[in-house]
């Protein structure tokens, strides 16, 4: 017996030895080195690297040379495969690394032309752009090959090391978010399925250009829209990295702060994800001393502070997309008409290596005149048999990297607005201050002069009239200085009113988020960071004050009690996790959807409430459309819609409002128990940080972080978005970063990103920052060289190996 004892002791402790000798081998030892010195040929001369407690480096170069390649050496050390996972989405390679799933994605972004696109910037990059990328990517190869044998633990799992980085690697990034912040095909398409489906007059009655009391950050122009135009199938997969998302900014005159000097705030909304989207960097070394949000994978820094600027960006939902609706040949498919000619398409064969598989899948990508024809990839268009072809300005060759440049250089407004301007994609809201005290913003985009009745729905692409004029001068875009209000606002709102001579756009967002931030920085001036700080936090749902009250008041005429209306009265429209009245509100307002839309809009109504049409995203901008539409409806209880068209009688507001309470109380019931009190927003509303390998059991319980308790919904400041449908978890865009930049004194600026600087699971910085964002508070942004040595944790040396440079 004791031998036996002795046996299973010994097997115990190997299988104890087996899991810790795996967890260092897989885990620790893939691990940056962050502290004394690395050997690394390619440096002039030594680079220091200070990170601080949240793992933020701070990298001191003598030289600009040395400072980009320190850029992309320390970039690699915390987001190596994510860097190659964008890499490999920009590129349409994932189904090399994930497998037949990701084909369908892989064929639509090839069709989009990503990575050529990217190919083509680099072509018409300046030299001392180019020397940028040239030394990042340097930086990156530096790793690599110091750490082939110690790779982040993704690799080994999914068994292939990485390619060489190259500077198209860095832009073909770029070039990705621009199709996360340009997505306007989408909504064309939605619109003109509705028009086929309803009729134009009855889409107006839904979706309004610019309806009562519209948010517009400047004076600028929407034109009213006349559409007469002539079951969509869902993927399993989307991309590991969803596309989408909203932002706010904010930037305040010194003569309404605390100190006298400009503050600027800026939180971004994106999808969540591990490895968070961004890099928080400092970057100093010959003219650059700029501390901010990086993008892992590209040089500079995308939205920070130097010596005298600082600046935020939000997506300004520009129109620079158009579909075509392209006439055929009738016998060669491959010849479009255009203004009296049939014009062939360009066919390019593109091989798709699929893991798992021997031969590669041949993808045929046609281009016509106007760019890809991509209805061959969209499911709904597809089945449709319509040929579309997409025009996007990103597809042409753009300047960002110089217009990055300037920015980050930038000595005073002035300077930063002339590069702010020469911006093309994705298109942006810029706003910023300088230390002078001026602060101003201006829409960073490319747009395109079109047609009058062009952007929001497919035209003809044989009709030569449809065609882009041409660009608004960089002059001529929308800008603003120094306001009298003494503070510029964007919320991914309406750009601009009616004496703005171009078309921009018509998928803004509502405006309720700016209306809230404005109404927050009236009420709390003079302006300090901490109020800034309380903004970014603030989960006040505006447009629910009178959707309750509207709930209320016709349930009261009808003579129906319930204890549900009750808790709606007693609520105070916050939408915090621990809400009764929140929860109630958000599965109402989706039954009140459902059963207003859906019997019209049959299988189109999830494209309505938002479903995206592509496994490149998760939602549509209809997300919002739908949800002001209702909100509108509200006002007009005899609406058609609310009519049951499946039903002899004529319903009202009423009978769809007393249906939904029905099934809300129903749905609460049987979701979170019988007991009100546990009724929660947040156990509704739960998220999960997922990591891309975390979709699959047992690797879930490694990499992802969560479930938490969540608030917020798509019209609070603190936003985060839900999908369609009765699943209310968090799945889309949320807040991915909270920045606030004091110029009167830039070591009293603060930031935080989620969930942590680190891509490597058994980093400390994997997930340091999650209790920051669940609390939405943020850690220090030291800035000067005394702030950043009292803040220092580990120092590293990056100094020139001349003995291997030779070799």
């Amino acid at each position: 017996m004791r031998k036996f004892n002795l046996l299973i002791l010994a097997f115990v402790i190997a299988i104890v030895l087996t899991v810790l000798a795996g967890y260092y081998y897989f885990l620790v030892r893939p691990l940056p080195r962050v502290e004394g010195e690395v050997w690394l040929p390619g440096l002039k001369a030594s680079v220091q690297v200070i990170r601080d407690n949240w793992g933020m480096p701070h990298i001191y170069a003598q030289n600009e040379h040395d400072l980009f390649f320190a850029q992309g050496f320390v970039q690699a050390q915390d987001r190596l495969w994510q860097m190659d996972l964008n890499r490999r989405m920009a590129q349409g390679r994932l189904s090399e690394i994930f497998g037949p799933a990701a084909l369908d994605a892989d064929k639509l972004l090839r069709t989009f032309g990503i990575y050529e696109a990217a190919r083509r910037d680099l072509k018409v990059c300046d030299e001392e752009r180019l020397k940028i990328l040239q030394q990042f990517s340097r930086g990156v190869n530096a790793y690599i090959n110091l750490n082939m044998s110690s790779l982040p633990l993704e690799f080994s799992l999914l068994r292939y090391t990485p390619e060489p980085w190259s500077p198209v690697d860095s832009l073909a990034w770029a070039k990705m978010m621009a199709l996360s912040g340009g997505r306007n095909w989408e909504e064309e398409i939605v619109r003109m399925l509705l028009t086929q489906k309803v009729g134009s007059k009855r889409v107006a009655e839904l979706i309004q250009v610019r309806g009562k009391g519209t948010f517009c950050t400047i004076p600028g122009f929407d034109k009213a829209l006349s559409l007469n135009l002539p079951k969509v199938a869902s993927s399993s997969w989307s991309l590991p990295f969803p596309l989408g998302g909203a932002s706010n900014n904010w930037v305040v005159s010194g003569n309404k702060t605390a100190t006298g000097s400009p503050i600027l705030a800026n939180d971004m909304h994106l999808n969540l994800s591990i490895p968070s989207i961004w890099y928080e960097m400092h970057l100093v070394g010959g003219r650059y001393n700029v501390l901010g949000l990086t993008l892992p994978g590209i040089p500079l820094v995308i939205a920070g502070h130097n010596r005298d600027v600082a600046w935020g960006i939000t997506y300004a939902y520009v129109d620079i997309q158009d579909l075509y609706l392209e006439k055929t040949h009738p016998e060669k498919k491959d010849h479009f008409l255009f203004n009296g000619q049939w014009v062939p398409a360009k066919k390019i064969r593109s091989l798709i290596r699929i893991k798992g598989r021997q031969e590669p899948v041949v993808h045929w990508i046609w281009k016509t005149r106007h760019g890809p024809l991509i209805s061959r990839e969209v499911p709904i268009l597809k089945r449709l048999g319509l040929p579309v072809s997409l025009r996007w300005s990103a597809l042409e060759p753009g300047f960002n990297m110089k217009a990055l440049q300037i920015m980050n250089l930038a000595s005073s407004a002035q300077e930063f607005e002339k590069g702010a301007r020469l911006w093309c994609e994705p298109a942006i809201n810029l706003v910023y201050a300088d230390r002078k005290g001026r602060i101003g913003y201006v829409a960073g985009s490319r747009i395109p002069i079109r047609h009058e009745i062009q952007g929001p729905i497919p035209v003809s692409g044989h009709l030569a009239k449809f065609e882009w004029k041409g660009w608004i001068a960089p002059e001529q875009k929308p800008g603003l200085s120094d306001p009298e209000e003494g503070f510029l606002i964007t919320a991914n709102n309406c750009i601009a009113g009616q004496d703005y001579p171009y078309y921009l756009a018509v998928d803004y967002s509502p405006g309720y988020r700016a209306k809230r931030i404005r109404e927050l920085l009236k009420k709390l001036a003079p302006i300090s960071v901490a109020d800034c700080a309380t903004i970014q936090a603030d989960l006040k749902c505006l447009p629910a004050e009178a959707f309750v009250q509207t709930v209320i008041n016709t349930m009261e005429e009808e003579g129906y009690s319930d204890q549900l209306l009750t808790y709606l009265k007693e609520w105070d429209k916050t939408m915090t996790p621990k809400s009764r009245g929140a929860a109630i509100y958000s599965v109402l307002f989706q039954r009140m959807l459902d059963n207003t839309f859906s019997d019209e809009l049959g299988d189109l109504a999830s494209l309505f409430f938002g479903k995206s049409l592509t496994p490149l995203a998760h939602l549509n901008r209809f997300s919002t459309h739908s949800r002001v539409a209702l909100h509108r409806l509200m006002e007009w209880p005899d609406s058609p819609w609310f009519d049951n068209v499946n039903t002899p009688e004529r319903e009202t507001l009423s009978h769809v409002l007393l249906k939904s309470l029905r099934e809300t109380k129903e749905f609460l019931k049987t979701t979170l128990g019988q007991d009100p009190e546990k009724w929660r927003w947040g156990r509704l509303h739960s998220v999960e940080f997922v990591h891309p390998l975390g979709r699959v059991r047992l690797l879930n319980k490694i990499f992802n972080l969560g479930p938490f308790e969540g608030g917020g919904n798509f019209h609070t400041v603190s936003q985060s978005a839900i999908s369609p449908g009765l699943e209310f978890k968090l799945k889309a865009w949320a807040v991915s970063n909270r920045h606030i930049y004091d110029l009167a004194d830039w070591d009293r600026s603060l930031g935080s990103i989620v969930p942590g600087q680190s891509g490597h699971r058994a980093s400390p910085h994997y997930s340091d920052q999650m209790e920051l964002w669940l609390e939405a508070r943020h850690h220090p942004l030291p800035y000067s060289k005394k702030a950043v040595k009292i803040a220092a944790k580990h120092i590293l040396f990056l100094s020139p190996d001349n003995l291997l440079e030779g070799q």
